[in-house]
Order: structure tokens, then sequence, then C-alpha cells
């Protein structure tokens, strides 16, 4: 069977212009960022603009948006991160995906075309509100209700890191429209800016990936027209699981981008930090933990690329998608924690940016479903 590993001309353009736009635009300023744990919102409609077009890549043609493959986000989100010297801006392409992949997916033409084009001109930016306080990776346990009034749905509850919901145009709430059926009752709702008890209660706080605002949802007697029901009752949890298949995916690209960057600056310090008349690279206790990160890395990107190609062919990927976050995941901590250790002492402070890259891992790999949850999925797969 013949494989080849050769990325097109269009591709290598892409990460070309990634990693253009990174340096260019978010390096300078991932510090500040991290600093102020705010984010610099220009930087949303700067992604909008072409040849870049990131706020829309989830977006079909018709509706404003700019569709790119599986493969090409990935490689996209992987120089971003990498270049961009942190999380953020790849964090901000997922909730991007989230926020209107299930729309993309159940919605109709009327709801597409309300919420979807403003989005994708980066004016706006959407949340997906599925986790809960009591429900994080047992998705079928949420308990959050929706009961059908007239012309409206009336939900209750509450939703917890719920990115970017104060400022949201939209909210993606998945709730139980029929709680006897368990997961198969769970249906999904657009919840807009401004809804009658709709309101953020909460900011959590998060160790890393500052600037990012994962925030807590108060739904309370929600007042919610029936004609933001997304596509039908019941389908719900299908919606996100589709939706989370792809943005996992591009995820993937991400950690691995992070990890790259945090072996570049581990080998860049070891290279130029001497002891004992020499460069602490000449030794094996520093080489081969960073040689044995490269070979991690590299593999990573293969698993991700295999699950990106099947979900580019209309395959479902969900086994291969989750290998390849857990797999990137544990590379990730690997990576970042490694550099730390070999910048010594330094890399403790910040001085040097990979006791941020450690932060933002470590709170990072949970993102769009834990390491242990992939593994369970793997392992389903595995035994079914």
């Amino acid at each position: 069977m013949p494989v080849a590993f050769d990325l097109t001309p269009e591709q290598e353009e892409l990460r070309h212009q990634a990693r253009e736009f990174a340096e260019r635009e978010i390096a300078p300023i991932a510090a500040e960022i991290d600093e102020k744990d705010e984010l610099p919102w220009d930087l949303w409609g700067k992604m909008s603009q072409p040849p870049y077009c990131y706020t829309g890549q989830f977006i079909p043609t018709e509706y404003g948006g700019y569709p790119r493959k599986l493969v090409d986000m990935c490689l996209i989100t992987e120089e971003l991160a990498c270049a961009g010297q942190g999380a953020i801006t790849v964090a901000l392409i997922e909730v991007g995906g989230v926020g209107t992949a299930p729309i993309v997916t159940a919605g109709n033409h009327t709801q597409k075309q309300k919420w979807l084009p403003s989005i994708a001109a980066g004016q706006a930016v959407g949340c997906f509100a599925l986790t809960e306080p009591r429900a994080g990776s047992d998705t079928a346990a949420i308990e959050t209700r929706a009961e059908r009034s007239g012309d409206y749905y009336i939900l209750n509850g509450r939703k917890r890191y719920a990115s970017f919901a104060s400022i949201c145009q939209h909210a993606v709430v998945f709730a139980k429209t029929d709680p006897s059926k368990g997961a198969r009752g769970i249906s999904a709702f657009v919840v807009e800016q401004g809804s009658s008890g709709f309101s953020v209660i909460e900011k959590v706080p998060c160790i890393g990936m500052h600037g990012h605002q994962d925030e807590e949802v108060l739904l309370d007697n929600c007042r919610v027209p029936a004609e933001n029901l997304l596509g039908e009752e019941g389908r719900g949890l299908h919606y996100a699981l589709a939706t989370l298949d792809d943005t996992r995916t591009t995820l993937v690209g991400g950690f691995i981008g992070l990890a790259r960057a945090a072996l570049e600056a581990a080998v860049k310090f070891a290279k130029a930090r001497h002891t004992f008349g020499q460069p602490i690279a000449e030794y094996q206790a520093i080489r081969f933990p960073l040689a044995d990160t490269s070979v991690e890395i590299d593999a990573a990107r293969l698993l991700m690329f295999k699950a990106a190609w099947l979900g580019d062919q209309g395959q479902r990927h969900t086994a291969e998608t989750a290998a390849a976050k857990a797999f990137a995941s544990e590379v990730l901590i690997k990576a970042t924690n490694l550099a730390v250790e070999v910048h010594g002492g330094f890399g403790g402070t910040r001085r040097f940016p990979v006791e941020r890259f450690l932060r933002d891992a470590r709170i990072w790999v949970f993102a769009q479903g834990a390491p242990n949850i992939m593994k369970l999925i793997v392992a389903r797969d595995l035994f079914k």
C-alpha cells in the first residue's frame, strides 16, 4: 500500500501563514496575556482576515465561512501553538468550533443564517455548554432540564467550563427534555446572550491558559424559543459527540505545537548553558530525554494525521482521535516538564517561557475530555 507523507504546496503555505501570524500577532503578547489573564479581542478579528480566516474554518462557505479539511486545520493549530508560544489562539479556534459545529450539523437554514456569519467574520464568538458541576466526562449524567411550555422551552440548571459565556453571541446548551431516557433524552438548544434567566455566576480560575475564560452559567427558568431547538429532541448528545470528534482532532495539533515549543526552548537552553567546561547538551542525561521527546512528538503527529485523514474521508474516527489525544496529552506534559527541568532553577522563573508552557499544558490536556476518558474510548473500541 503506497503511503505518502509529503505536504502539498498549498499545505506548506498554510503552515507558513500560521507561523507568520503567530510570530507577529501572538508571541509578542503571550507573556502579557498570561500575566493579565485578559485576551485582547482584536486578535479574534485579525484571525478572521484573509488569508487566515481561522474563525470560519468550521463554517460552510454559504454562511460566510472558510471550511478546511481536518488535516489542514491540524497543520494550522500546530504552528499557531508552537510559534505563538502558548495555547490561547488554538483555544480560540476550538471555542469557535464547538460553538458553531452543532449548528452546522443539526441547524436548519434559518438558524445557520442567523448565528454563523457573524462568527465567521470575527465579529462574535459562540459558546459550548455541556459540562456541569456534577457531570463532566459522564455526559449522560447532566442534570440541566428543558421543559416545553407553549412556544418556549424553560431551561433550569448549571453549566461549568462554558468558555467565554459572558461575552458570547450565543451558547449551545445541552439539557434533558426526557430524563427517563438518559443519554437519549438530551437535546441541544441555542441560547442567545441576554436571554432571560441566562447569567454567568463565576469565572473559574485556572493555573494556566490565562486569557481563556472558563465560566459557570446559571440557567434559572431561562426562556428559549422553541425554534432555537437544534435538530430533533433527544439527539443532542449525538450532535455534541460528533462535534467533539472533529474539534478534539484539531486540538491535538495544538498539543503537539506546544510540545514542540517546549522542546525547542529546551534544546536552545541546553546549547547555551555551560557546566564543567561544556554545554549541558553534551551530557546524555540531557540529550537522551530530549531525543525521546522528539520521537514521541513525531509519533503523536502521525496518530493525529491518521484520525484527521479518516475524518476527511467521511469515516468514523472517534477511537483514532481519542488515541491521538491521549498520547499527545502525555507527550505534552512530558515535554513541558522536561523543558523546565533542563532549565533548572531558571525553569521556575518568568525569565523563560517554559514555566508558562507547563502551566498551560497541565490544564489544557483536560479540554474536551480528560486523558483517561480518551483511553476509555479506545478500550471500548478495542473490546467492542
